[in-house]
């Protein structure tokens, strides 16, 4: 395998039909101790391949940002970050991006949502490789919850089946509070149905070969992968079910079951030729022609700011501002624009802002005239009092001092740190990703 997920949690905002983690049906989701996730980065000392950060939603940890920073320290990165910096009017161009940034020891497997904007600058710092979905568009899901022997599926067909798993061959063991597991798959539900657990977290686990998987391979026989069986719709919230795989869920009685959110699988007229097999593409959460491109809704504004209070730094203006006082304190929430005198106060530039993607990592201005940031910038940490002067750039590193060439409108031209993509027309504008020198 070229991944392996740490998974540290398996809260989510969704509950998608037939999600890997079974996010909807865990009565309570967990979430991985800090300890126990440090020791489980030490354990791939030596791993060649992408350790990857996933959940439910991985972000929604309450101590994800002090697990980020362990993670860094110990996951190096062969080549520079990619760095969101200038404002992009849409995040599904940065999300292609990320994806293919391949290569690299670190991931992460994000929804975006809350979790994702609340720490956005912490993601932006640590990882390059970023597989993010943001499950507004159509995406098949299969079912997973269906057994082989209800489908009549004798063992020498299983066997084959089950030993060319692409999940088990080409994709993720993982390590999830109760050990590490072969296969994702096994390790969801060894959580959800409360399982004996997986290998001690130790130094080198992930060297085992299929010999050595044992027992782990009986959860093989509750999950259906590896077969041809029914999907639907990831936004339907409903999950496919085998009979007996039924009986099981309704003794975890997790929210899924209780709201009714199951299809129960006629395991007795199971005809898998109306189905789509996996000859010509193995990976059909999304399809593969159009993965890219439903991946990340480009009407998507989860990252766009929640809110941009205003100041002005000399006399009042007629927009609703806020008391200098107050920005100098730190009392503002989300974003705030800062400007120079009442003349310099600009609706379009915050109309512009706001349907735009920033990161709050950054300074923003516009020569001497706004200055543009956000209070959970990691600049401002420890900072009692803001100095409301030429001094206020000097709390933040250079890179992330960001002069807007293009003003009041910001979301012209929009730049990635030594990345180049071709610019595609988004509305009525373009949004133009090229290097930055």
């Amino acid at each position: 395998m070229k991944i392996v997920m740490i998974d540290i949690t398996n809260a989510c905002h969704h509950a998608c039909s037939n999600c890997t983690r079974f996010c909807g049906q865990h009565p309570k989701p967990f979430f991985m101790d800090v300890d126990f996730f440090k020791k489980a980065v030490d354990s791939m000392e030596g791993f060649p391949g992408i350790v990857g950060i996933i959940g439910g939603e991985p972000s929604l940890h309450p101590q994800f940002e002090e697990m980020m920073d362990y993670y860094a320290s110990r996951i190096p990165e062969p080549r520079p970050r990619a760095f969101l910096g200038t404002p992009t009017a849409s995040f599904k161009d940065y999300g292609r991006m990320v994806r293919y940034m391949r290569g690299r020891k670190r991931g992460l497997f994000s929804a975006l949502g809350p979790g994702y904007y609340k720490n956005f600058e912490k993601i932006q710092d640590t990882f390059a490789y970023q597989s993010l979905n943001d499950h507004q568009s159509i995406s098949m899901h299969q079912a997973i919850l269906v057994t082989r022997k209800e489908l009549g599926i004798v063992d020498e067909e299983w066997f084959k089946l089950r030993d060319n798993c692409w999940i088990q061959n080409i994709w993720s063991a993982t390590i999830t509070p109760k050990g590490a597991f072969f296969c994702e798959i096994a390790a969801s539900m060894d959580m959800l149905f409360n399982g004996p657990g997986g290998w001690p977290v130790e130094p080198g686990w992930w060297k085992r070969t299929p010999a050595d998987f044992g027992e782990q391979l009986n959860w093989c026989e509750s999950c259906s992968v590896a077969l041809t069986v029914p999907a639907n719709n990831a936004n339907d919230d409903t999950d496919i079910v085998s009979p007996v795989i039924y009986e099981r869920l309704k003794k975890v009685n997790g929210p899924k079951m209780q709201k009714g959110q199951f299809i129960i699988l006629d395991t007795n007229n199971y005809d898998p030729s109306k189905y789509k097999g996996h000859e010509a593409d193995p990976i059909w959460y999304l399809p593969q022609d159009k993965r890219d491109e439903a991946r990340i809704a480009p009407v998507n504004t989860v990252l766009s700011p929640h809110k941009i209070d205003v100041a002005v730094r000399r006399g009042q203006s007629d927009a609703v501002t806020m008391s200098i006082d107050r920005v100098e304190n730190l009392e503002f929430k989300d974003w705030i624009a800062i400007f120079r005198d009442p003349a310099s106060v600009n609706e379009e530039f915050l109309q512009s802002a706001a349907r735009c993607i920033l990161n709050p990592g950054c300074l923003y201005s516009y020569k001497n005239t706004v200055w543009l940031f956000n209070r959970r910038a990691l600049a401002l940490r420890g900072v009692d009092k803001l100095p409301i002067s030429s001094e206020l750039q000097d709390l933040w590193e250079n890179k992330k001092r960001i002069r807007l060439k293009v003003y009041p409108r910001i979301d012209i031209n929009t730049r990635f740190e030594r990345v180049a993509i071709k610019a595609k027309q988004i509305g009525s504008r373009a949004a133009f990703l090229v290097p930055v020198m």
